[in-house]
Order: structure tokens, then sequence, then C-alpha cells
């Protein structure tokens, strides 16, 4: 039995608690927030026998053995190093971190102190980009050429505040674009070469609308992504005969392959689920084994990710 705490008592925190309840070897046993009374009445709804008014506290729960860190963007550096420094396996929500010397730092130290790091870019995970993997692979669309996704919408400025606070690691690029980013190079096994991107910015000062173009080993991709524009969540991938389609890239269910006369001839829907379990359920596993990445989410991913990610936000100012 693995045991989780969970820093950071939000929304997306609730998902992962409930997937660990579907798995039969995890548990999710303490969260900490820095407000006492929010970890109090967050644990109390689901159910979570301990809570803390301080991450210190949570890290020296000796029955702890792995943290999943879902507080904002600008925090996971700091965060995963205390995580770390407290032999605790982390589990931390994307974008992992803001700079490649950041990742190189927090990967490095995992590995000196035996402990699994990985972010938690829980699409490569689900079994429609797996169908669409496969598929790819048993060579159904021909050679790849071109790869193409859309992620957007019009958020919410109070709700989704910390989106447009810079302060908190805001932006379109750490918490949209880095979907496509890390999920369409997995989906052909192939680095990403070269890179050019455009960007606009919010009056906040953070990316709001971000398009890059991706020069893989043998094909091209492009991506665009944005709070502020309602854009379709689909992505495809283009062969030479055929395409994929998978609506809802980063969450959806479905996956879809057509021929070169734009007739469907396969499609894939895993139904209704929270795609959390498989992410969490390779977590339990990796540290079961004693691995300190995951095959699927490994240590390098987030490096290029993150060295991308900053050269695209840095030299766009």
């Amino acid at each position: 039995m693995i045991h989780f705490g969970i820093i950071g008592a939000g929304d997306i925190a609730r998902k992962f608690a409930d997937a660990v309840r579907q798995l039969d070897n995890a548990e999710v046993i303490a969260v900490a927030s820095k407000s006492l009374d929010r970890a109090q009445e967050w644990a109390a709804r689901e159910h979570i026998p301990s809570y803390y008014g301080n991450y210190a506290e949570l890290l020296a729960n000796p029955r702890i053995d792995a943290v999943y860190i879902a507080t904002t963007t600008n925090a996971h550096y700091d965060n995963i190093l205390q995580c770390l420094q407290a032999d605790k396996h982390v589990l931390c929500e994307k974008s992992l971190v803001r700079s490649a010397h950041e990742a190189l730092t927090v990967c490095s130290l995992a590995k000196q102190k035996n402990l699994f790091l990985m972010e938690a870019m829980w699409t490569r995970f689900l079994p429609k980009t797996i169908t669409a993997k496969q598929w790819i692979r048993e060579g159904r669309i021909g050679k790849v050429k071109l790869m193409q996704a859309t992620i957007g919408w019009k958020a919410d400025p109070v709700y989704n505040r910390r989106l447009f606070d810079p302060a908190l690691g805001g932006g379109s690029l750490y918490d949209l674009g880095i979907y496509p980013l890390e999920v369409l190079p997995y989906l052909v096994d192939e680095k990403i070469l070269d890179m050019e991107a455009f960007v606009a910015r919010h009056s906040t000062g953070v990316d709001d609308l971000v398009s890059m173009n991706l020069q893989l080993e043998s094909c091209i991709a492009n991506l665009q992504c944005s709070f502020t524009t309602k854009m379709p969540e689909d992505a495809y991938i283009y062969g030479e005969d055929g395409y994929i389609r998978l609506p809802k890239m980063h969450f959806g269910s479905r996956a879809e392959l057509y021929n070169s006369a734009d007739e469907c001839i396969d499609s894939f829907d895993s139904g209704e689920e929270n795609g959390f379990v498989y992410e969490v359920a390779e977590v339990v596993r990796c540290i079961e084994n004693g691995l300190l990445e995951s095959p699927i989410c490994p240590h390098q991913m987030t490096i290029d990710a993150a060295r991308i990610t900053s050269e695209v936000l840095h030299l766009n100012p």
C-alpha cells in the first residue's frame, strides 16, 4: 500500500483523491494547505484522516510514502525540493517547473536521493492516447507528416485568477500548451529538433496566446493555446495514408482513424471516467518496482519541455 499526502487543497486535488480511491494498493492519508481551516474542510469532504496547516508538518509524517503537489506553478520548484529533502516520492502537477535549470535540479536531486519523481502529464496514460500511438506504430495512417493541436477557452478572471497572474506562474503555455507540447512528440516517439513561436501577451503580462511550430525528426507539429480565445481542443495526426483525430485531446476518451478518403474506418472510446487513475497506477507501479522515473513520462520529457517553454516566454517578452 502506497500512502499519499497532498500539498494544495484545490479542485485538481479532488480528482486525484478520487483516482486513488479506485486503486487497491494506494491511499491518500493526509492533505496540507497554507490555511488550516481549508485543509480541515477539504479533508472532511474527501474523508482524509489527517490534515495540516503547513507543508512541513505533512512531510514529517513517517507514514507518507509519496506526495502529490497540486499548488500553483510558481510554487512547484520549492515544493518539489522540500518533498525530496524529506525523502518523499513526488508526483507534481504540470508544468512541473518553469525552466530547464529547475527541471535539471529536481530530477538530479531525485536520482541522488533514490526517489521517484514525475510530472503529472496524465494525457500520456489515457487509453485513447495509447490507442492512437498504437495505430501510428502499426502504420495505419502511413508515414506521419504533420501534427496539429489547438487548446483554448475563455477563462473567468476571478475563478481562474491564477492564469492571469504572473506571480502565480500564470499564462496559457504553462497551463494549456504544455499538453500538446508533451503529447504530440510522444505519439510518434520523436525528439523536437527546432522550434519557432509567436506570443501575444495579456495586459497582466502573462502569455495569452501562443502559436508554435515544432520540427521533429521526421515530421512537423504546430500548436496553439490561449485562455481568452475559445478553440477546438482537438489534435490531428496526418499521415500519407490517412489521419487520426483526438477530440478533446488532453482529457477526452475518443480516438478516430480516417483513411485518405475522409472515411472513419476505426474508432475507440473508453467512456466517461476519471483519467487520473491510469497516471496514479503508473506512479504506484514505479514506486513498488523501485523505478526513479516512468518510461512513459520520463525526466527528459520534462527537461525538454521546460527548456522550450522558458525559451518561448523569455525570447518573446
